[in-house]
């Protein structure tokens, strides 16, 4: 009998966590042709040149394009660092590199007043262009906006 229990917790975990997989959807922020995976349940709150907020009760992620901003890739963590502290962002993370098919990415996790946060610089790795990537969350630990922000890419 208690091997059954941890056979059984197991399982309701894997399905919770393909349960959230599936619950993503792609949305795009159509004035940069940039788009990602999101919570199926998101509302758009601003889609202009200005920025591509989406929310739902749980992510709060809003992307701008890093304009005239000239980052180098060996540059993209000691910036993201910067905006993290400026921003005030407590419990950092190490500065964690990255790259995506299209994007080489640097990410700093912490706690921004009170909510768990994910900063990100993306910038394309053909040097058209790079983002900045913020996603509030309601729960540390959880692994739904690093895999939101891995699923970036320019819509062709």
């Amino acid at each position: 009998m208690k091997t059954r229990i941890p056979v059984a917790v197991a399982a309701c975990l894997l399905s919770l966590s393909t349960l959230t997989a599936q619950e993503l959807k792609n949305t795009t922020w159509s004035s940069y042709g940039v788009s990602f995976r999101a919570p199926s349940d998101i509302t758009v709150e601003d889609d202009s040149e200005e920025g591509y907020i989406v929310s739902n009760d749980t992510y709060y992620i809003t992307v701008q394009l890093l304009d005239g901003e000239g980052f180098k890739r060996n540059e993209l963590g000691d910036e993201l660092k910067n905006i993290a502290n400026d921003d005030q962002v407590s419990d950092q993370s190490a500065v964690q590199s990255f790259e995506t098919p299209q994007f080489y990415g640097a990410q700093i996790e912490g706690n921004c007043e009170g909510e768990a946060c994910l900063y990100s610089y993306l910038l394309s790795k053909d040097d058209s262009c790079g983002f900045y990537v913020s996603i509030l969350y309601k729960q540390k630990g959880d692994t739904v906006p690093e895999t939101i922000l891995k699923s970036f890419k320019l819509e062709d």
